[in-house]
């Protein structure tokens, strides 16, 4: 009977600590959100903090797990503990120490949620209860990305979000391009545990239908071609098959030539057909959204202003943030402009040694692709993959559901490894 109480005590106390890690894993994912809400004197963003304390109490919570965190992944927090230590050295010597100092303590809160997931994931490994609780995230995300389309003007977007995109939907995250990457990859993860037995069917046709029309309603042709090459990676995992990309691909179509701001996007703007919508209206519906060509141009001047500004630093390059402040401002004419691709803006901001730096923590995360789990491996390469026409670190719903993918590849390489060492 004591064995019994014993076990039972145990079971019930396992329990309890899985259900603060689920709410301390959703405080993040919410925090995350809060970019716009600031403190009242400092003019810091509160998730600043939020997302600091809470990584911090999933840590402290499972203290005891830290040695064997430390000693399963001492090859990858070693090699991103470096690319950060050399991220603080290029701030310290940037011409513009100020702004790139205080990035750098920005961009800090992501080692530490790095590290929170690692911890988050190490006993009773739950990849697939987590990666739903993400999935309903997004789910909720889009759904109120919805919203937004019917009122733009509503409070919580003038409260959460910077300056609206609107027609251009980008839910309470900051812009559309962001969201429309993060609903293509909901939509692929939802395939991937409903193929895995993680959701229901239900909950699949669901996702579909809201994730769908969201990815047409961001107008983003970066989260479309995300999406494209999601649906490549599920066949060659077979995880769909080529009928059911089709169908997939048709009811996206659909409702990209449904949506006025969609067909802008795509250079049917003057057509007296599309957007469809025109055929069930009395007049023709417009829009005004960025040009197709005029934003593909200011990519590539973005990108010659990176090359220009490396070749003067080229060893500490410039600083984190000194591009999107000080650098941009004279290619687009305003602040908060970044080079638009992951790999331009490492290398003009850390110099060619943080570009090696970086691609070495990247080498590190294709080495776990060999053999980790879809439901992981899919999701990072599309995160990856979205950032070489766009850079997205600075919003931080992304960046945190990024870093959660992957840690959770990180331990499931480690558990893979465990098992073939068995």
């Amino acid at each position: 009977m004591v064995l019994e109480y014993r076990d039972s005590y145990v079971n019930q106390f396992t329990s309890n600590k899985s259900t603060v890690n689920i709410v301390f894993f959703l405080c993040i994912l919410f925090s995350s959100l809060l970019r716009r809400i600031q403190f009242p004197i400092i003019d810091i963003g509160i998730h600043y903090l939020l997302l600091t304390v809470f990584s911090f109490l999933i840590i402290g919570f499972n203290f005891k797990y830290l040695p064997s965190v430390f000693r399963k992944h001492k090859v990858i927090l070693t090699s991103l503990g470096i690319l950060y230590l050399w991220m603080w050295i290029c701030s310290f010597i940037s011409l513009f120490p100020n702004t790139s100092i205080i990035y750098a303590i920005k961009y800090s809160t992501y080692l530490i949620l790095f590290f929170a997931f690692l911890v988050l994931n190490n006993k009773n490994h739950k990849i697939s209860l987590y990666s739903r609780i993400v999935l309903y995230f997004i789910a909720i995300i889009s759904a109120i990305g919805f919203i937004e389309a019917l009122a733009p003007d509503l409070w919580i977007f003038r409260l959460l979000k910077y300056p609206s995109f609107y027609p251009q939907i980008g839910s309470i995250m900051q812009n559309p391009n962001p969201f429309g990457v993060i609903v293509a990859i909901g939509l692929c993860l939802s395939i991937i545990l409903e193929k895995q037995k993680k959701i229901s069917k239900l909950e699949l046709y669901i996702s579909e239908f809201i994730f769908i029309p969201a990815l047409a309603f961001s107008a983003s042709r970066n989260a479309w071609l995300i999406f494209l090459f999601g649906l490549f990676l599920l066949l060659i995992y077979k995880i769909l098959n080529i009928r059911q990309v089709i169908i997939l691909i048709s009811i996206w179509i659909f409702c990209v030539l449904l949506i006025p701001v969609s067909t802008y996007r795509v250079g049917l703007g003057n057509s007296k057909i599309f957007p469809l919508i025109n055929l069930f209206a009395t007049k023709t519906v417009e829009t005004k959204v960025p040009s197709p060509a005029g934003t593909a141009l200011s990519r590539l001047a973005l990108w010659q202003t990176a090359i220009s500004e490396t070749i003067k630093r080229p060893i500490t390059g410039i600083g984190v943030g000194v591009f999107a402040e000080h650098i941009g401002v004279k290619v687009i004419g305003r602040k908060g402009f970044n080079t638009h691709n992951i790999f331009f803006n490492v290398l003009v901001e850390l110099g060619i040694p943080g570009l090696l730096l970086f691609n070495n923590f990247l080498w590190k995360i294709v080495s776990i692709a060999k053999v980790a789990n879809p439901v992981t491996v899919i999701p990072i390469t599309m995160f990856l993959a979205s950032q070489i026409p766009d850079f997205f670190l600075y919003d931080y719903t992304f960046t945190t559901i990024e870093f959660y993918f992957l840690a959770a590849a990180s331990n499931s390489l480690v558990r893979q490894k465990a098992g073939l060492s068995r």
